[in-house]
Parts: C-alpha cells; sequence; structure tokens
C-alpha cells in the first residue's frame, strides 16, 4: 500500500469513527466533490444501514449516519443561517444599493436543507 492510499484508508476510518460515536462527520474541503462522497458512501454503506451526504457549503460538507448526528447538523445549519442574516443585515446597512436577495435566496436554501435532514428517517 503506497502512502497516499495508507492516508486515504486512515481518513476513512476517523471519518467511519466520528459516524460511529457522534452521529455525523463533518469535510471541510472545498475540493472533496460529490463523485468523492459516492465513493466514500458505497465505502462506508456495509458498516452503516442509513447514510445521509449533505453540502451546506462548497467547504462544509456532512455524512449523517443517526438521528443523533441529523439533530447535530441541523444546529449546525442554523448557524449558518444566522451568519447569512447577519451578513444581509451589515450589507443592508452598509449599502442600499447591494443586492442582498443573494443572502435571502441562501437563507432559503438552507432553511431547505434543514427540512430535508428534520424529514429524515433512519429507521
Amino acid at each position: 500500500m503506497n502512502e497516499l492510499q495508507k492516508e486515504y484508508s486512515q481518513w476513512l476510518d476517523r471519518l467511519s469513527s466520528d459516524l460511529r460515536s457522534q452521529g455525523y462527520a463533518s469535510v471541510l474541503n472545498k475540493e472533496f466533490v460529490e463523485r468523492d462522497a459516492t465513493i466514500v458512501l458505497n465505502h462506508l454503506l456495509p458498516e452503516f444501514t442509513h447514510l445521509i451526504y449533505i453540502e451546506v457549503e462548497s467547504y462544509k460538507k456532512y455524512f449523517i449516519a443517526d438521528y443523533s448526528g441529523r439533530n447535530t447538523v441541523v444546529k449546525l445549519i442554523d448557524r449558518s443561517i444566522d451568519h447569512q442574516k447577519t451578513a444581509r443585515l451589515r450589507t443592508l446597512e452598509n449599502s442600499r444599493l447591494t443586492d442582498h436577495y443573494l443572502f435571502e435566496q441562501e437563507i432559503n436554501r438552507l432553511k431547505s436543507l434543514q427540512s430535508l435532514l428534520e424529514h429524515s428517517d433512519f429507521e
């Protein structure tokens, strides 16, 4: 096994450990794309009965294995919504000319992800 394969195997072991202990695992990497997630899901599905992959932002992605993890990720999405709301307010305060609708769209997208997770069933 070469060094890259060894590193990847160790990363998968840590991801699996986080899923077992916390119910979710985060991937904070912009280069990690859906194709990579599919490979990871195929590798982990024999170990976990239910597994969800969700991309909250380009650099925040999560694997969720159970209700506990789902609830944690819903709270993390709440934080992202709060950050978007704060950014939108700052934009409105600083310049009436700036298009604040981008923040509204992002807030709505995050809320729909939250709703999707809240209705996910791990049974």
